[in-house]
Parts: C-alpha cells; structure tokens; sequence
C-alpha cells in the first residue's frame, strides 16, 4: 500500500498522522519539480489528486487543498503553469476547429487549457468543483485561489505590467466559473438581473418551478458523470515535451521563462483591428459541467469571486478584453456588466462608522464567546485570516444570511489566539480609548474604505474602455438601444449606492465624459435616460457633502449646457422637464428641499452667470428660471410636510400642482400618478382608478393635439384603397375607417366619467412637444387602470375601459391580446351579475364636512367639502379622525366640534377655536334620474348632488309633536362628480327648503310606502327585512308612527287647519299604505315557516286594528283588497306643483331617502 492509499484510508482513524503526511507529500512532489521530468511529476500530482473525488468525506478535500496549496506555492509557478515556446500540443479535433478557435480568449475551463496551463487549469478546476460542495470547503478553495493571485501580484519578479497582465490571462477561465454561478450569488439589495446565458450546457434556468426535481435529479446525474480526471491526451502531451521542460525549468532563470508569454499567440494586434464583422462566438463548454447547487453563495464567498475577477480585469491587458467583447455574443455582455453591478453592490462604501461598529459587535462576539467558554486553547488557528472581516459583511443593512450568526474565523479550535483578531481587537480597544497605535498595516474601517474606492475606479476603468471601443454600437438608433441601456445602468448604479467622497470625484468625471460623447442619447428620442439621470444626479446636489455638492451641481449645468448646445442654442426643454418631473418625484421619496439643496441651485445659477461663451444667449435665463421653477415645487414641498398626516390636504396640494402644470403632460402625470400612490396607500382605490384615467385622457388629448392618429390614418389610407373591403370592419367599437375611440382625445373617456373635462384645458407651448407618448402608452396605462377598477369592485366600467383598447387590437391583428381583453369583460359583468343580485357590495358613505375659524383653516375657512369615506364609515368614527387631526395641528383645547347640521354664522363662533362641522349626506336624485340611474353602482357613480335633512320646529326646538315638527331640506352641488381624483370635493352651491308639519307627514310616509313595496317586489324577499318593516308599520304604539301622522292631519277636526291639497293627497298615500301592508302580509305568509304562524296572525290582527282606526280617522271604510287599484297611476297623476313647489323636491327626495334607508339598513344587517 503506497503513501496515498495511506492518506486516503486511514484519515479518519489517524487524523494527525494523515494530514502530516498529506503535505510530506506535497512538499515531495514540489521539489520533484526540481529534479525529474515535468509531465511525469503532472501525472504524479494528477493522480494523487484524483484519488479524492468530489462528493468525499470533508476532512480528505481539506486534505486535496491543502496538498494543492503546498504545490502551487512552488517558486515556479508561472513558468510552469505557461507552455513551452517549441513544443507543438496538438489536438485530435479537426484542423479547422482548431483554427477557428486559436484566438478566442481562453476563459472557459476546456482540455486546450488546461494542456497549456497544467497547474493553473488543476486549481481552477477543483475550485470549481469545490464550488458545489459545503461552505467550509468553498471558503478553503477561494482562500488559495485568492492567496495565489495575491502572491503573484507581490512577486518582484512579475512586476513589470505585461508580465502582471499575462498572468492574470492565466486565471481567466475564472470569469466563465463566475457565469456558471451567478444564480447562487449573494444578492441581497441587488437588482434583478437576467440569467439567461448563451451557454445553454452549463447554465441552468432555475426561474422555471415546474418541473425543478426533474431538473435537480438531471444535474446530479450529469454531475455524477463527469469526468474529474484530466483526459489521456491532455497527460500525454505534457509527457511529449517533458524534457524541454526540465531543461527550462532548471537552467533558464525563472523571469527567462517568461518567454514564453511572447511566443504565446497574442491577441493585441489583431483584434484591435477587429470591426464589427468579426465573428461572434459562445463560450465552450466547461470541464466541470452544468452540475450546479440551488444554494446561495454567502456574501464572503461571493466577495472572493468577485475581487479575484476585479484583479484580472484590472491587470489583464486590453487587448485581450477588448477582443472578447468584440467576439461575444450580446447576452455574454450583458452578463458581463451584471457582473461589474454586482462588484459594486458588493464593495460599496458603508462608511467608516458602520464599518467600526461592525468590527466592535464581532470583537465583542468573539470576547463574549471566549468568556463562555466555547473557545479554548492558545495554538495558533488554521484558519485563513482576514475572516472577520467578512462575516462583518455578512450581515450588513441588516440582512443576516442563515449562516452569518457565526463568525467564521471562531470556527477553529484556538480562533481567538489568530494574529490577525487579536490585533483587530488591539485595534479596536486602542481607538476607543482615542489612542491609534502606528502600525504596519491599515486599519480595518480604511481597508474597506479603500477597496470600495479601488473597486470603483476599476468599474470605471473598463466602462470607459468599453465605450472608447463600442462608440458606433452605442450609437446606434440614437443612444436607443439594449447595449447603451445596459451601459447607462452601470453608470447610474455608481450613483444610486454609497460612494466615498474620493470615488464621486471619478465618477462625474466619468459621466461628463459619457454626457460628451453620446449626447443624443439623453437628448434626442425616448427621455427614459434624461429622466433617470437628473433623478439621481438632484440626489447627489442634496449630498452632506460639500465637496459631492458641488461636483453634483456642476454635472447638472453641464448636462444642461450640453442640451442647449445639442438644440444650437434654441431651449434646454428636454432637461427642464426632466429636472422638475425629478424633483416632483424626489419630494415623495427623498424629501428633498433643504438649505444643502437650495446652496446647490445657487451654484447652477453662478455656473450660468460665470459662463462667458454663453453671456450673450438664452441659456443664463432659462437656467435661471428652472431654478425659479424648482424652488416653486420645493415651496409647495414644505407645505406637503406639514399636512403630511393630512390625506386629503395632501392630495389637495399635489393636485394643484398638477393643475400648474397644464402645459407640461409628463408634469402633470407624474402628480397625477403621487395622488393615485397616496390614495393607493390609503385604500382609496376607486380615486386610483380615476387618477389612471385622467391620465389615459391626457395622454389621449396630448397625441390628438399632436396629430399622432392623422399621420397614422395617412400611412393607412393607401392600404384600406387598394381594399375597400377593409375599410370600417368592425362599427361597433370603431369609428369610421377604422378609427380608435382614442382620436377623439379627452372625449373618449366621458362615459366613463366627466370630469375628464378637465385634461381637455390642456395650453400649448414648446413643453408639448418633448414628451414622447404613443398609443402604446395610452394602452398601459388603460390596463393599469382596469387593475384598479377590479380591486375597486366598479365591474361595471371595465368593459367601457376595454372598449377602446379592443379597437386597438384589433387594428393590429392582435388576436391573443382581444381574447384576454373579452375574457375581462365576461368576468366583469359575470361579477356585476353576482353582486347586484346579492347587494353585498358597498360603495362608501357621504359627508359634509365644513370649517370655521380664519385663524386656524385660512384658505378653507368657512367652506364646505364633500367627503367620500370607505363603505361602512360612520358619523362617529370620520368625527374622531377629523378632531384627532386638527387637534394634532392646532392642539385639543383650540378645537371643537359642532354637533348638529343647522346652518352657520361664521360671526357668532369664537375667534379662539377652530369649528368643525360634520354631517351625513346621501345621493340626491330627480324624478328622471331615478327612472335612469336603477341599479346601486348608478346610484354611486358619477354623482354631484347630496342632500341631508335637519329637522325643527317653530318654537325654536328641534324635535317636537307632529303636528309641530318642520325639517329643512339641503340640497348640494359639488365641483366635479364622485369618484374623483381627490376624496373630497369642494360644495359649490347650496339650496334649502323648510317643509312644513303635513308636508313632513307626506314625505315620510311616502318612503314608508316606497320602501315596502321595494321589498315586496325583490326577485329574493329579504324577510327579516320585510318583518322589521311590517312591524314598524302595524306594530305601533298609540301615540307613534304612521297612526299619529293619521291621527294630527287627516281628523275631521285638524283637517281644517291645512290646505285641502295636501289633506288629500296624505289620505291617498295613506290609502297606499294600507294596501302595501296587506300585500306585504300576504307575501311573509307565502314565505314563513309553521314556528312563525303565531307571529304571522298577530300582525294580521295588528293589522286589521290599523285598518279599523284608519276607517274611523279617515270617515271611509278601508279594508285589504277594497282598495283602488288605480291609485298608482292617479297619484302618478296628480300634479304635486298644485301642492308647493316644496313638494316637488319633497317628492325626488322621498325617494332618494328610501334608497339612502335601504342601503343604510342593509349595512346594519
């Protein structure tokens, strides 16, 4: 039995002894290299690494990384890692495979590598393969990969830089083990990105669910396929040239070897002459497979990868990397800027106060630890140092990976005696006590500080020689293309995470440069990258720092400088709209608009005012009013802050910007889109909805002003010539020739609702003209809308958002998207069916709410509003928001509340307070618009007139006798109908009118005929509903209900003192009543059960008493089905002006008021 079968059985029963010998051996086999033939000594390492596959116990792949470590720390290594400038490795492969690929940069592990770079390609290949297995060996594997390249950069011997950038060509196959895994990385805060790669063998998608054990089971079965050996061939050519190696390896001085980096076939000549007609290419396939785990990288491992890939790229020479692009396919680039946003989320700048307490929590962890015990010994630990910091980022921002409770450098035996802690804890307790030792080393805090910087000018290093070498692609369709996107992006991440002050210097650099070069991309076309970039760059002009300030306002005069001289000198519109729709947007999310922010616009208006090239030109004032413009909304940003808590304040002032912003489309749709958020937020969604349509009318309006379907038609009409056939296919939901609803601008939406009217006001001035809608648009944001009328429950507008949008289509041919758009309207009127049949659907409640106090409500004193409230809100409970609001603002001893509706005299409140009055209103309804609006979401749609009742009498109390209680009946009009863009809504017009005693009789007793009638005729009778009723109406006392109207007005005795008009008509109606309680008997005995009989008979005699006492009252004898049948239409007849002009309100209103009854009762039960 040889040494390595010893090492390979033994390591569990002779761990020590084992592990001792694992690295005699390495340490053998190093100076073999001295000695024997180079091939034979690569056989030997092969072999004895092979002998621990993948899947072996843990302590035998410490013992292969350990064996790897002691060999590839050979003083040697680069010369032995390099191929022998006259040996010929061929390959069985066909000659004109071998051509085509003998200059593709080698960054995947294939067999061609790996027989160039034997010792190289066997660590890559084993890190790789370590990558799938548990986390300590990943951390081992990465520890010497990182190490190794650490070595070489420090190396004397390579320090001349195209010797760096040969080595790192070495370990390039790294960056194609990097897409093998960029599913498993550590994405906490990331954004989403797109792993799709154009190698589909080793890469899997693992964002398809269905189907996952197939996939898991298929990659453990290609995993256990592959071959972990190298094949014969690659060993066999080794051994080919083995003793010109030796020859080399021992009589060449070792920077002599290097020679072989120039004999290497060079890419640098060729490809910089390469155009964009080279050949593309995808990336060969591994050697380690597409076995790859579903589980996450943690951030230490993903930190390793990606400063190991940094360091190449920032060595490698740019030849080589320029030839890559040149040659890639465009998802390979794409992958490849993935992965420099995710070396930026990773190593971005925390700060060195964050940094230091998450070294003092891990010094403390590390202390408590020891003191409890867990941690003994005082050997020095195995443990690769620097860990610390890494488990410091493992949990940063909160965010803790299920593993980072531990610190990784405490997982060895005797962890607190390594080095590398004890001096962090040195460290850490010397700056505490404010004295900072001089040491050889930097402290963590500016460790980190200086790779997040390092790793920041290194992304810019290779975004500018990306864009120096693709200037024409980016170019491309005017800066509006994928590539140019995906490149504006990394750019943009440097500013949307922290930086260091130091690195925000380079990087407005870097962006000025960018601004110069593609200029058309931020000024010309589409404004999504004008938009984002002012975003982020009015961020920066908020910076604590001055220094960031002023760099941040620099950058934004010269973007604007750039688009002034991109226009020759006619506007700077394009950055004018974008910078203020920024700002509108930045007051909701980074409240911006304090004095660092005003300082930074003083510099921009400096900047133009010190611009002597352009003192004689427009620019100095447009410039200046921007700014002018800015501070307006930031005004308006102060005034939000203090209504904050104030919802409907709030939606106020948003829309009166929006109203400011007629002239501006992307404005005035970027406030209408903060109101439709807030009252997202609030759960007012039928106001959502209604935002997204003002917004879909005004998008409409702003491409009929533009022409946009006139220059549509005119492409069109030669087609629909040529074919008269074509010519109006469909007139249902088109108009002629095929027209879209749309054409007709703000007019389209009016069946929908009429306060789109108001996008209709739109003015005309050179802001139109930079927004960039299409009917593309128009359709986003119909769909957007028809979300929120589901989640609303207003079904019954969906098939009138859909209709539009349907013509579209089917202009398009678009058939996939119309069977979506009719299955919509099917579920839409499939639920309306279902709620109108079970009238469980609720609509929200009405409110008058009013102000009173100039010292207190300012503009709002003394007006009334309108407030929509959700469904089942009631007096108390909007009467407890309100005071609890305006008692926060003004304090609870300076406001109070006015209990009961009457009118008001703003001269005989109290100066000291503040007055709110509340009151309950419902829908008012004429006689017309009752026979048209039947259903209740016509009843709750598109309203504007409300009206409540206030009862008194003469005397001067508020409730009295019959005989002497009046009501006051107001009547209010409101500026716009509900649903609306905003939940209140100021009350333009008021009218009142006083009924008197009988008149009260009339009307009350009218809604009590109208209410039992409703429930008698429902297609399902609510029983316990009928039964309350019923009760009501027969069940009475003496000296209440209807038998007291009866008794006060229709007595031959009181009759007298009332107009015989209104005498009659009482007695009709009470005629009425009585036939519609002996109809609804009739009905609850059709429907009762036996237990209910007993009650049934009592309400009849109930009834029959009613009948008898209304006889004598009446001087008529009534009974059940005596009664004139006609008396419907002779009261339908009767003309109610001969009574008053105050009975014809009475009259729409009774009914209104038997609706606002029903629903109210339907609410209680």
């Amino acid at each position: 039995m040889n040494v390595s079968d010893h090492v390979f059985w033994k390591n569990k029963e002779f761990q020590e002894e084992t592990r001792n010998a694992n690295l005699a051996v390495a340490m053998f086999v190093k100076r073999c290299f001295t000695f024997m033939d180079r091939g034979f000594t690569f056989k030997l390492i092969s072999n004895y690494v092979n002998m621990i596959a993948s899947g072996d116990n843990k302590t035998l792949c410490e013992y292969k990384f350990e064996f790897l470590r002691e060999v590839c720390n050979h003083e040697h290594h680069i010369p032995l890692s390099l191929p022998i400038p006259s040996a010929k490795i061929t390959d069985q492969a066909s000659p004109s495979q071998t051509q085509s690929t003998q200059d593709v940069p080698e960054y995947s592990l294939t067999n061609e590598y790996c027989r160039k770079h034997f010792l190289t390609g066997l660590l890559l290949r084993e890190v790789g393969f370590a990558l799938q297995e548990d986390q300590d060996i990943r951390h081992l594997a990465l520890a010497i990969l990182k190490n190794l390249m650490a070595k070489h950069s420090l190396d004397d011997r390579y320090a001349d830089k195209s010797k760096q950038a040969r080595i790192a060509s070495l370990y390039l196959p790294l960056y194609g083990m990097l897409l093998d895994n960029m599913p498993r990385f550590f994405m906490r805060d990331i954004f989403p990105f797109n792993f799709n790669s154009s190698n589909q063998g080793s890469r899997d998608d693992l964002s398809v669910s269905g189907g996952l054990q197939n996939q898991v089971a298929s990659a453990l079965r290609q995993a256990n396929s592959v071959d972990t050996s190298f094949s014969k061939e690659v060993l066999n050519s080794i051994t080919a040239f083995s003793s010109l190696a030796v020859s080399t390896a021992n009589h060449v001085d070792s920077r002599a070897s290097l020679i072989s980096i120039e004999s290497n076939p060079s890419n640098s000549d060729k490809n910089s002459e390469k155009t964009d007609a080279c050949e593309k290419f995808a990336r060969p396939l591994s050697l380690i497979g597409s076995a790859l785990r579903f589980d996450k990288l943690d951030q230490a491992e993903t930190r390793s990868l990606l400063m190991c890939f940094l360091h190449i790229m920032k060595t490698i020479s740019e030849d080589v990397i320029v030839s890559y692009w040149q040659r890639a396919v465009h998802q390979e680039i794409s992958d490849f800027f993935n992965i420099l946003e995710l070396c930026l989320q990773h190593f971005r700048f925390l700060g060195k106060r964050h940094i230091a307490r998450k070294l003092a929590a891990a010094v403390k962890l590390a202390q408590a630890t020891q003191n409890n015990g867990t941690l003994k010994g005082s050997s020095s630990s195995a443990q690769a140092p620097g860990l610390l910091s890494q488990w410091m980022h493992s949990s940063q921002d909160g965010h803790r990976h299920c593993r980072s409770m531990t610190m990784p450098i405490i997982r060895g035996k005797n962890a607190l005696s390594n080095p590398k802690l004890l001096q962090m804890i040195d460290s850490a307790n010397a700056g505490s006590n404010g004295n900072v030792a001089e040491t050889d080393t930097l402290n963590p805090t500016d460790m980190e500080a200086n790779v997040a910087t390092e790793v920041c000018l290194t992304v810019l290093d290779i975004l500018g020689l990306f864009t120096q070498h693709h200037k024409k692609q980016l170019q491309q369709d005017d800066g509006q293309n994928p590539l140019m996107r995906k490149v504006f992006d990394t750019y943009l991440l440097f500013l949307q995470i922290n930086q260091s002050t130091a690195a925000l210097k380079h990087v407005f650099a870097a962006l000025r440069l960018f601004i110069h070069k593609f200029p058309s991309a931020f000024f010309q076309g589409k404004a999504d990258l004008c938009g984002s970039l002012c975003y982020e760059i009015l961020k920066c002009c908020n910076h604590r720092s001055c220094s960031t300030q002023t760099e941040a306002s620099a950058l934004l005069y010269f973007f604007m400088r750039k688009n002034f001289e991109f226009t020759k000198g006619k506007s700077i519109v394009r950055s004018h709209l974008q910078l203020i729709k920024a700002v509108s947007q930045l007051i909701a999310d980074a409240g911006i608009g304090g004095s660092r922010f005003q300082q930074s616009l003083a510099i921009i208006n400096n900047f133009a005012n010190g611009d002597a090239p352009l003192k004689s030109t427009s620019f100095p004032a447009e410039v200046k009013d921007l700014t002018k413009r800015i501070r307006t909304v930031l005004m308006a940003t102060s005034q939000m802050k203090e209504h904050e808590k104030d919802p409907e304040m709030l939606v106020d002032l948003q829309y009166s910007l929006a109203n400011s912003y007629a002239s501006t489309p992307e404005l005035r749709r970027t406030w209408l889109e903060s109101m439709a958020k807030i009252h997202v937020r609030n759960g007012d969604l039928s106001e959502a909805a209604m935002c997204y349509i003002h917004i879909a009318a005004l998008i409409a309006e702003y491409l009929k002003r533009r022409g946009y379907w006139k220059a549509e038609k005119a492409r069109n009409s030669s087609v629909f010539t040529e074919d008269a056939n074509l010519i109006n296919y469909n007139q249902l939901l088109t108009s002629r020739d095929g027209e879209s609803s749309f054409i007709m601008g703000w007019a389209a939406f009016l069946c929908i609702t009429p306060n789109v009217k108001e996008e209709g006001a739109m003015k005309e001035d050179i802001g139109i003209q930079d927004t960039p809608y299409t009917e593309d648009t128009l359709v986003e944001q119909l769909e957007l809308c028809g979300d929120y009328l589901w989640k609303a429950e207003r079904h019954e507008l969906i098939a009138d958002v859909n209709k539009p949008v349907i013509a579209v289509f089917e202009k398009r041919r678009d058939f996939k998207r119309l069977s979506e758009l009719y299955y919509d309207i099917h579920r839409s009127y499939l639920k309306v069916t279902e709620v109108v049949n079970s009238e469980k659907r609720l609509f929200g409640r009405y409110y008058r709410v009013a102000f009173y106090g100039q010292g207190f409500f300012e503009e709002e004193e003394s007006k009334e509003f309108i407030y929509k409230e959700p469904k089942l809100t009631g007096l108390s409970e909007i009467s407890q928001r309100l005071m609890k609001l305006y008692s926060d603002k003004f304090g609870a001893e300076h406001v109070k509340m006015i209990q009961d509706s009457n009118k008001i005299n703003p001269k005989d409140l109290d100066s000291k307070y503040a007055y709110i009055q509340v009151t309950y209103v419902t829908p008012y309804f004429d006689e017309k618009e009752l026979q048209e609006k039947r259903t209740d979401f016509e009843r709750h749609h598109n309203i504007r007139r409300f009206v409540f009742e206030t009862p008194f009498t003469l005397s001067g109390k508020k409730h009295g006798d019959v005989e002497e209680q009046c009501k006051r009946r107001t009547i209010l009009t409101t500026s716009s109908s509900f649903p609306y863009v905003k939940k209140r809504v100021q009350v333009i017009d008021q009218q009142s009118t006083e009924l008197n005693p009988i008149e009260v009789a009339i009307d009350e007793m009218s809604r009590k005929v109208s209410e039992l009638n409703q429930l008698c005729y429902m297609d399902e009778v609510d029983m316990i509903r009928l039964q309350l009723k019923l009760q009501g109406s027969v069940s009475v006392k003496v000296n209440a209900g209807p038998m007291a109207y009866a008794r006060a007005f229709l007595e031959e005795k009181n009759a007298k003192k009332y107009p015989d008009n209104q005498v009659k008509l009482l007695k009709e109606i009470f005629r009425q009543f009585a036939e519609a309680c002996g109809h609804a008997l009739e009905v609850n005995e059709r429907l009762i059960k036996e237990d209910q009989l007993e009650y049934q008979e009592e309400m009849k005699a109930h009834y029959r008493d009613m009948l008898s006492e209304l006889s004598t009252v009446m001087n008529e004898q009534l009974h059940y089905g005596t009664i004139s049948s006609s008396f419907c239409s002779s009261l339908s007849n009767m003309s109610l002006a001969t009574v008053s002009k105050t009975d014809c309100v009475q009259g729409g209103h009774s009914k209104a008021s038997r609706i606002g009854a029903a629903s109210r009762l339907s609410s209680n039960q």
